[in-house]
């Protein structure tokens, strides 16, 4: 498949000028050279630059002097984990970084404590403020919440201006939580396929800046032969934890027909993603990264020109064929966390840094349901 029918196949809308020539979607390139932006330090990235080495290297832009510039240092591997501290500005944070990535169950049993924030698009501030209200980190941003199961709903990426901050401190807290017998879920969202197959045009400038500035493309940044774009594609697109489900998006009436178990779900959006300049245009790549797929489908919450929105019996036959009991999803802006359909689906997807909303994420305690917050008490919803 071309790189022309892919990006097709993740936006409808998408129109791309120059096809032929065309290796990424950068609707600002011509533009590069001339944006300003505020003086940031970005980073820390790390790529692979020997079997037993990585660099990692930070991007400081000095607006004042319009001046910018690499910081960077290589780490070695020793018991097959590369420590550091970060190196840059203010960021002194611990990095510990496996040689080891590997996918994480999607079939997952817990007596601890669940929570689940939705799309967080780099609001860093607010998560970190949601998260320490909750006890669920401390105020040095490390795991305290034992053998709770912590789910984002994927759509991490994008649009705000913090992204690698947020996908450091989930990097962190799954390590950190896994060793307390507790776990963290990153689940796959569209905007975390685009970042991954060169669709840039949610992409906050000062990204556009930096990988410019690093001869990078944006999604040059989460390149297979990177450790964040390595723990990117090895993330999970849905799981379920006791009878719990929780994807990004949805699953449609037509992605049910092919009856796929929740590890073949994973498995074929990891192929797919990983190799999408390869593949034939099949009815599976419809299913997988066109509008129906468990990463773009809005059908739970309304209808489109391809489908009609989800009835209740349509959801119960979902549920019944996983053998779970309600489904928890992002994607679809709401106004609040709420569910529906006789709390068969609950949503998820607040717009989260938003003056105009209340940042909310979702608690599961002992079979009750809240709403959680930044800076007031728990709501319960069951």
């Amino acid at each position: 498949m071309s790189r022309y029918n892919i990006l097709k196949y993740l936006c409808p809308l998408l129109l791309l000028v120059s096809v032929k020539s065309m290796a990424y979607f950068d609707p600002d390139s011509t533009n590069i050279d001339s944006l300003r932006v505020p003086s940031y330090i970005e980073g820390p990235h790390v790529k692979y630059s020997a079997p037993n080495r990585v660099e990692a290297f930070y991007i400081k832009h000095d607006s004042l002097k319009n001046k910018t510039k690499i910081i960077s240092r290589f780490f070695k591997y020793k018991n097959d984990t590369v420590r550091f501290k970060g190196f840059a500005g203010t960021d002194r944070a611990d990095y510990i970084i496996p040689r080891d990535i590997k996918p994480q169950s999607g079939l997952v049993k817990s007596d601890g404590k669940i929570a689940v924030f939705g799309d967080i698009h780099g609001e860093y501030e607010s998560l970190i403020a949601m998260l320490r209200y909750n006890k669920i980190i401390d105020d040095y941003n490390n795991w305290i919440w034992g053998d709770g199961q912590l789910v984002f709903t994927g759509d991490v990426l994008d649009r705000g201006d913090k992204v690698t901050e947020c996908l450091w401190l989930i990097f962190r807290l799954e390590l950190q939580a896994q060793k307390c017998g507790g776990d963290v879920h990153m689940l796959l969202g569209n905007h975390e396929m685009m970042a991954l197959l060169f669709d840039n045009r949610y992409v906050d400038d000062k990204y556009l800046h930096a990988a410019h500035a690093y001869n990078y493309q944006y999604s040059h940044f989460f390149g297979k032969h990177t450790i964040l774009g390595k723990w990117l594609r090895a993330r999970n697109t849905v799981i379920r934890i006791n009878k719990l489900m929780f994807v990004h998006a949805g699953l449609s009436p037509k992605f049910m027909e092919r009856k796929m178990s929740i590890q073949k779900i994973n498995e074929g959006m990891r192929y797919h993603i990983n190799n999408y300049t390869e593949l034939a245009d099949t009815s599976m790549v419809d299913l997988f990264l066109y509008s129906e797929s468990p990463l773009w489908y809005r059908g739970y919450l309304s209808k489109t020109e391809q489908y009609s929105r989800i009835s209740l019996s349509e959801v119960i036959q979902t549920l019944d064929f996983y053998n779970a009991i309600v489904i928890i999803f992002g994607h679809t802006p709401v106004a609040r966390i709420y569910p529906f359909y006789s709390f068969k689906l609950i949503a998820m997807d607040v717009p989260i840094g938003d003056p105009n909303y209340v940042d909310q994420g979702l608690l599961i305690d002992n079979q009750m349901y809240y709403r959680i917050f930044a800076h007031k008490e728990k709501e319960r919803i069951k």
